[in-house]
């Protein structure tokens, strides 16, 4: 196993599964008796759980919630950071949901948002990145009750899809699973990438 892959994130849109996928992937690695920091974006420090109570419950226009997710993102950095020095950071979500999300879907100019992502992360990009693939009838199915950023329509999650298709052509260590299989289907496909690589 290659000692780079210390920053694993699961990615998707809302309903994919990746959380479920992130949980099992971070289960996994504590079994092997590694350090393992099992976070989120947004709300993986304490101040950050105050910002995604504002992030998922207060209607805000487009250029508000990404400066939010910003401010996030830089305290969260710091802790991912410190633990990747030491053992592992498995984060459900990162900075390219803020290019799926704000960018592709609420439109804000994708070099900008690229750049001020990485501005926030302090140029530190997750080392792999799962993108758990799903369709919009699975993520209706899947849906019971919706957030702010969940009860947008489905030409707002058509361009998200959009965007994780551009972060997946981009970067060769980003793989897309398909995320309408059964669970266990899904974390044996990430598995055999994970041993792979």
């Amino acid at each position: 196993m290659n000692s780079f892959k210390k920053y694993i994130a699961f990615e998707g849109i809302d309903a994919s599964g990746k959380s479920t996928q992130a949980k099992l992937f971070c289960e996994f690695l504590q079994k092997t008796n590694r350090s393992v920091f099992c976070t989120k974006e947004p709300g993986g420090t304490d101040i950050s759980k105050k910002i995604r109570e504002i992030l998922l419950e207060d209607t805000l226009n487009p250029k508000a919630r990404f400066f939010l997710f910003l401010a996030d993102r830089s305290i969260h950095i710091e802790a991912v950071k410190a633990y990747v020095k030491s053992g592992y950071v498995v984060s459900d979500r990162c900075l390219f949901s803020t290019i799926a999300y704000q960018s592709f879907g609420e439109g804000l100019e994708l070099k900008f948002v690229e750049e001020s992502n990485l501005f926030a992360a302090q140029g530190l990009l997750p080392d792999v990145t799962f993108i758990i693939d799903i369709d919009l009838d699975t993520m209706h199915k899947r849906l019971t009750k919706r957030d702010v950023i969940e009860s947008k329509g489905d030409e707002f999650f058509k361009k998200v899809i959009e965007g994780y298709d551009y972060i997946a052509d981009k970067f060769d260590n980003v793989f897309k699973i398909d995320g309408r299989q059964p669970i266990e289907q899904v974390f044996e496909d990430i598995i055999g990438i994970w041993n792979t690589i």
